[in-house]
């Protein structure tokens, strides 16, 4: 399979835009998380925020870079990916445990909803072993022409 080629390339910044956009949605809701807590930010509340614009700010420059097929730019991808991971995850177990209590209470979401929730991890893991394995593939091509040139 060529990692390199227009379509992987697509696929990929599809996955980190689509990331990007969900880190965005848990930047916003830890912020106003922190907002209703009275403006008191504890350490872990603060390090989700800032890590997770960071990873989101990372993932649109990594989209842009994948986009028009940069070299190396699976790197930026993988690293922000595994910055805002632990957010999605947070936010998306927190989103599904309200939204399926509440629906048991006689409260119903649409489909959005339920997307917003469940999606965000997925696509990450996604978007992170597709990054790794482009990024394993551009590590092997330099190793291998750094040997062609050392011979």
């Amino acid at each position: 399979m060529n990692l390199e080629g227009k379509i992987v390339s697509l696929v990929h910044a599809l996955l980190l835009f689509s990331c990007a956009f969900f880190a965005a949605f848990d930047t916003f809701a830890f912020a106003f998380g922190i907002g209703d807590g009275g403006g008191q930010v504890s350490l872990t509340a603060g390090t989700f925020l800032i890590g997770t614009l960071a990873g989101g700010v990372g993932l649109v420059i990594a989209a842009l870079g994948s986009w028009i097929r940069r070299p190396g730019i699976s790197l930026i991808a993988l690293v922000s990916v595994l910055i805002a991971l632990p957010a999605a995850v947070l936010y998306g177990w927190t989103s599904f445990r309200a939204f399926w209590i509440n629906t048991k209470l006689g409260m119903h979401y649409d489909s959005w909803a339920w997307a917003s929730a469940i999606l965000p991890p997925f696509l990450g893991l996604a978007a992170a072993g597709l990054s790794w394995a482009r990024f394993r593939r551009l590590s092997s091509l330099l190793k291998s022409s750094t040997r062609d040139n050392v011979r």
